[in-house]
């Protein structure tokens, strides 16, 4: 019986893994630097949102502080902590001021990828976890 119950268990934890769906198409993420000047310590900018010009789509755009030659991830989540979205997964970035900028689906309804609502954009390094809220209307 306790075989069965193991099974069962394992059979959903799986099941509930696979079952978030992850944004893995990198192509439209931009990274760029925008400044040579070296910050003095890491920081995440507020999220900024704008409409592109079809009004078919967000384009999301957050500046990223970086201090040191470092290896980072920042993805984006809902408020109950899925990740959606990783748009740098464990790439080292040099030194710099860099700006990410992504596109997410615009829609009315909450029968689409990205309904309105509450996302966090999270920066994370080795030393630390930084988030950002945003809301897509």
């Amino acid at each position: 019986m306790i075989n069965y119950f193991f099974i069962f268990v394992l059979l959903f934890s799986v099941n509930f893994l696979y079952s978030q769906t992850i944004d893995t198409d990198t192509s439209d993420v931009v990274i760029r630097r925008t400044k040579k000047d070296i910050p003095s310590e890491y920081n995440i900018s507020d999220v900024i949102i704008k409409l592109d010009k079809l009004q078919t789509k967000y384009i999301i755009r957050v500046d990223l502080d970086i201090p040191l030659k470092t290896t980072l991830r920042l993805n984006v989540s809902d408020t109950n902590s899925n990740i959606l979205m990783y748009l740098i997964n464990d790439q080292t970035l040099k030194a710099g001021v860099f700006r990410v900028k992504w596109y997410m689906e615009f829609c009315r309804s909450n029968n689409c990828t990205y309904p309105p609502g509450r996302y966090l954009c999270e920066f994370e390094t080795d030393q630390f976890i930084f988030q950002r809220d945003f809301y897509l209307k």
